[in-house]
């Protein structure tokens, strides 16, 4: 996978706005949350009952501009750290000439689903994650 990776396009519908007329807070975490699992999906990971699987430790939103009802917006990924338990992600929120509407960063932690503990990232999903972060496997 190449990074940053396009992941999912979001349509603000007017019932998703405030009463100042842009897409509510409450509908960015919901485009930024389904842009996770498209990320996981899109590296080739499939979660099952007994293997580790990542988690939401961490969210930031960071919001740039406003986004009217009508717009159609696009999520991309980028992996900002590869820790030996944990991934730092970073998905950033453009309108259709580039610019940056909201940035969220994420934080998700591995944990094995039986224990509920934390556990150590599956080697192959490491390696991938690792070849395309931008900072040294830890």
């Amino acid at each position: 996978m190449r990074f940053p990776v396009p992941l999912n396009a979001v349509v603000a519908h007017r019932w998703h706005c405030d009463h100042f007329g842009h897409l509510n807070a409450r509908h960015y975490a919901a485009a930024f949350d389904d842009a996770t699992f498209v990320f996981w999906s899109g590296l080739g990971f499939r979660p099952d009952s007994d293997s580790p699987m990542p988690v939401t430790l961490e969210v930031k939103i960071s919001f740039r501009q406003e986004i009217p009802a009508g717009s159609v917006v696009r999520i991309e990924a980028q992996v900002s750290k590869v820790g030996n338990k944990s991934v730092g992600l970073t998905f950033t929120m453009r309108e259709a000439g580039g610019d940056e509407l909201a940035i969220c960063e994420v934080v998700e932690v591995f944990i094995h689903p039986k224990s509920r503990r934390s556990c150590p990232i599956p080697a192959a999903l490491r390696a991938a994650l690792s070849k395309e972060s931008h900072s040294p496997p830890g």
